[in-house]
């Protein structure tokens, strides 16, 4: 097994990414009154991915060495590192005091196709590969390097194309060696085989979803859940002007969050929570707008028959019909969801599968915290009305955490259950839909309490 690297190696790596993106911040610091060309988004964004992807890619590397996702996303934070620092070396050395740097234009050069290798690492390489680094099989590996040749032969055409540099519209390029109707012609193919293999290697996570394991398929709703918010987002960034478009950046940082929390497989039972809640209360939004738009429509059409002129009291009675009309819609809406696509499983196997998230961890897990998920879980799994912790230390006060509805009448007691030098114990209600908890239940329950217990004190 690959040894896993000391926190010098992973500084240095996280540097290498992060370096070149603060002197890049630095230059522009300086120019900020330069004329330069307006930028994508906001000048420096570039900075945001060295930082998040490198970041998270060299925590990853520290974490699990052998896995590749977390080369390609320090690969992806050092590259936008650079390209930070090659369009502001360009942006002070060409505009904002033109002949001060050396090889100011070559730099400029640089940055014109710099971003054609982040894409294909963000796109179809890391698709290809995550979660766990590997390729679903050679053929899915074919499609993945079939996307690194496409990058080649766009840098190619960007590097080489006669004409105007990319994001230095005007400066010639210094290289400029390819005749804009053949770089035209090139590009067409290109770009739609780019298109096509995005969409294949998207594909390749549908695949490799029907034969995971639990654990894989949560890993792969945390990007599911990451790109979602970028679909969101990636409208509004060519749309919706420079608000649209920082939007559509900072999606585009969820996406090494979302891998890193997913390849370290911490809080992973969180996962169908979000999901389900985006679904909820989006499609509650969307029905909640829709009814208000319809409703205003349709009470200021009536207020003219009676009145002859709109009037406010048509704006007034919409908004309470649709505040009326909120915790219904919502409940009718959430228990369809949770039928269509709440996972339903066994409490025992996702009492356990909390208990190998928790040992799985590197850090050492908060207690309370981790006793306020587990109840929650326990309360969730079990179809309880309500459940009760308490944890007594000696010299401090006792800890009690309550979920869900009061315990009326005589609860379970489970316990108590030794964690370090206090005693833990929990009271449960009875089931929503049984009169009790049943054996299989009550045992794969005191069996999670005994182990968390375990693994906290």
């Amino acid at each position: 097994m690959a040894t896993v690297p000391g926190p010098w190696p992973s500084r240095v790596l996280w540097l290498s990414a992060v370096l070149p993106a603060l002197a890049g911040l630095v230059l522009l610091a300086g120019s900020l009154n330069a004329p330069v060309p307006e930028s994508y988004g906001f000048r420096g964004f570039s900075a945001l991915f060295a930082l998040s992807f490198g970041s998270i890619g060299a925590f990853v590397i520290s974490r699990r060495p052998g896995n590749r996702v977390g080369t390609i996303l320090l690969l992806i934070g050092i590259i936008s590192g650079l390209l930070t620092l090659q369009i502001e070396y360009a942006n002070v050395g060409l505009i904002a005091a033109p002949g001060s740097l050396p090889g100011a234009i070559w730099m400029a050069w640089l940055g014109s196709w710099s971003w054609v290798p982040i894409v294909i690492l963000a796109g179809p390489v890391l698709l290809s590969v995550y979660p766990d680094g590997r390729f679903v099989s050679n053929r899915w590996r074919g499609v993945a390097w079939f996307g690194v040749a496409i990058g080649a032969v766009m840098v190619i055409v960007l590097a080489f194309e006669a004409g105007p540099l990319n994001n230095f519209a005007f400066v010639d390029n210094p290289v400029g060696i390819l005749s804009k109707d053949l770089a035209a012609a090139i590009a067409v193919p290109t770009t739609l085989g780019l298109v096509g293999t995005l969409t294949a290697c998207g594909a390749s996570l549908f695949v490799r979803f029907r034969t995971a394991d639990r654990d894989g398929r949560q890993q792969l709703k945390w990007f599911a859940a990451a790109t979602f918010l970028l679909v969101v987002a990636g409208p509004l960034g060519f749309s919706a002007g420079k608000i649209g478009q920082v939007a559509f950046i900072v999606a585009l940082c969820a996406i090494p969050l979302a891998t890193g929390l997913s390849v370290l497989r911490y809080g992973l039972y969180e996962i169908d929570t979000v999901i389900n809640r985006a679904i909820v209360y989006g499609l509650l939004t969307a029905i909640l707008a829709g009814l208000y738009t319809a409703s205003v429509g349709l009470m200021q059409r009536v207020s003219k028959i009676f009145t002859g002129a709109d009037t406010e009291a048509a704006v007034v009675l919409t908004t309470l019909l649709v505040v009326t009309a909120f915790t219904p819609v919502k409940g009718w809406l959430q228990a369809r969801v949770d039928r269509r696509f709440k996972e339903s499983r066994d409490p025992g196997a996702r009492l356990s599968a909390f208990v190998d998230d928790l040992q799985a961890s590197f850090a050492r897990p908060d207690t309370e915290r981790t006793l306020r998920r587990l109840l929650r879980l326990i309360v969730e799994a079990c179809d309880l009305q309500g459940a009760r912790i308490e944890l007594e230390r000696p010299g401090s006060p006792a800890w009690v955490e309550t979920e869900g509805e009061p315990i009326d009448g005589d609860p379970v007691r489970l316990g108590p259950f030794a964690l370090g030098d206090g005693r833990m114990r929990l009271l449960v209600g009875p089931p929503k839909r049984r009169p009790t908890l049943s054996t299989r239940d009550r045992s794969a329950v005191e069996a999670a309490l005994a182990a968390v217990a375990a693994e906290l004190g």
